[in-house]
């Protein structure tokens, strides 16, 4: 969850998040990561070395200006956010902790004497707690792990393609599961996109499985499928859209049966004031312009001046038809779009009528020049401008899991050569051996079986044939005991 990036200092009331820590050890104190010392080198310092680090493109980077007994806090280096890392240098077998933590660029206060206090850099603490027979107690930004092989006939977890249900967005909707072991079998879950009114492209997505009825999370903007999004129940959403409207040239054109051979260039007006995202009163949504022989419409020319044309252009809103006004140079005084190649110049006014035509400039439209002879636009001919939308509040797709399955059948093939010990032969130790805790003497040795099947009973007899100890396999999908 992404809980930490949205938090507030209780001091300042900034939000100062900076970026995440991991941190791995092969003891539960994590003494493994606490090789920073003081300025003095008299004691270890903070949480230690991290074995990874991700901070916030924001500008703030290498050491902070604050120190602590001669210690700087290092504040990344640029590399951006991700909700998932893989730690690809483990050994099978051994104990792992992980701790992940968050932490801020420490902000600043205005001194009533004058002058700023800058705070040092706040970070989450790995509070791990031990019990007297050796077991632990975890807080909620560690775990445990221990890397091994599954069982034998295992497959993993899978997501379905994902099906469209609504909205007519562009863009890609691809999954990625992270954690077989949390993807439930047989739940749908559903992606829906948020907005704001005035934005064109969506500022959020959302993933929902809706067989509970559980919102996992609603603030994934992760729009480039880089794979640095948020992640719910083991499955990563990968979603592209496009970064604002666009001009659909394959389906935008005079309708069929006109007369005209003329073709019309649209594009965004380099005069606009507002941003091609901004959402207003007749943006974004298709235009339609019908030319004639008579006036038909007033539109706005030089200098503010009104001028009757043999054109109108319109929009088709959600709540219907919209008449778009318009400002027009007309080069030869025909009032009506006809000189290709001029200044001549159609510009769509969108927005409030209360502003200035000038700050309305929205789309230019002008005819393209053809080395043929055009006949222009004229009375029946009717050219219609077609968008393509990023995704918005009306797009929806959903998509089915697979929980992950061991196959007998599959067992049955792999158990014939696969099952092995480690280490073989046992030499003094084992490097996965646990270090003893609360014990006297040496602590435990440890050997493992590895390749095995879900349900399996393991006999060790002496070179005699006695049987020494009998192990039994607990049948979750770990492949060893």
């Amino acid at each position: 969850n992404d809980e930490a990036e949205r938090s507030t200092d209780p001091v300042t009331f900034e939000n100062d998040f900076e970026g995440y820590r991991i941190y791995r050890s092969t003891d539960p104190d994590f003494r493994d990561a606490r090789v920073i010392l003081t300025g003095r080198g008299t004691s270890t310092f903070g949480n230690g070395k991290p074995v990874a680090q991700f901070d916030l493109k924001n500008g703030r980077s290498g050491f902070s200006e604050t120190t602590v007994e001669g210690i700087a806090y290092y504040l990344g280096g640029e590399t951006g956010i991700t909700h998932s890392w893989r730690d690809t240098t483990v050994i099978n077998g051994q104990q792992y902790y992980y701790a992940i933590t968050s932490y801020d660029y420490g902000s600043s206060i205005v001194l009533p004497q004058g002058g700023v206090f800058r705070y040092y850099p706040s970070e989450n603490a790995i509070n791990v707690s031990r019990t007297l027979r050796g077991g632990t107690i975890f807080p909620k930004n560690v775990v445990s792990v221990r890397p091994n092989p599954k069982v034998l006939g295992y497959t993993p977890a899978q997501a379905s393609e994902v099906t469209r249900v609504a909205g007519e967005g562009i863009g890609t909707v691809q999954l990625k599961v992270l954690n077989s072991a949390l993807v439930p079998d047989n739940h749908l879950f559903k992606i829906t996109f948020n907005t704001v009114p005035d934005s064109v492209h969506p500022v959020s997505y959302n993933l929902k499985d809706s067989t509970t009825g559980e919102v996992l999370f609603t603030s994934g903007t992760d729009w480039n499928a880089s794979g640095l999004g948020l992640v719910g129940k083991g499955i990563l959403p990968l979603i592209t859209t496009l970064s604002t409207i666009a001009v659909d040239t394959v389906r935008s054109g005079f309708a069929p049966g006109t007369r005209t051979n003329a073709q019309l260039i649209v594009s965004y007006s380099r005069g606009a004031m507002m941003a091609i995202d901004h959402r207003r009163e007749g943006f974004p949504y298709d235009l339609t312009v019908t030319f004639s022989d008579n006036y038909i419409d007033t539109v706005i020319t030089t200098f503010g001046r009104s001028l009757p044309v043999k054109f109108r252009v319109t929009t088709q809103t959600p709540s219907g038809p919209k008449r778009l006004s318009c400002f027009f140079v007309d080069a030869n005084g025909d009032s009506t779009l006809s000189n290709a190649g001029s200044a001549e110049e159609i510009t769509v006014l969108t927005g409030p009528d209360s502003l200035l035509y000038i700050d309305r400039f929205t789309w230019s439209i002008k005819l393209k020049v053809n080395a043929d002879s055009i006949r222009t636009p004229t009375a029946g001919d009717v050219y219609h401008l077609r968008l393509q939308y990023p995704y918005g509040a009306n797009d929806a797709f959903v998509f089915t899991s697979k929980g992950e399955i061991v196959s007998g059948e599959d067992a049955k093939k792999g158990f014939r050569g696969s099952p092995y010990v480690v280490p073989n032969p046992y030499v003094g130790a084992a490097s996965f051996e646990p270090e003893p805790y609360g014990v006297q003497g040496r602590g435990d040795r440890r050997i493992e079986f590895r390749g095995l099947p879900q349900n399996c009973t393991i006999r060790i007899y002496t070179v005699r044939g006695e049987l020494v100890q009998t192990l039994r396999h607990d049948g979750t999908t770990e492949g060893y005991v």
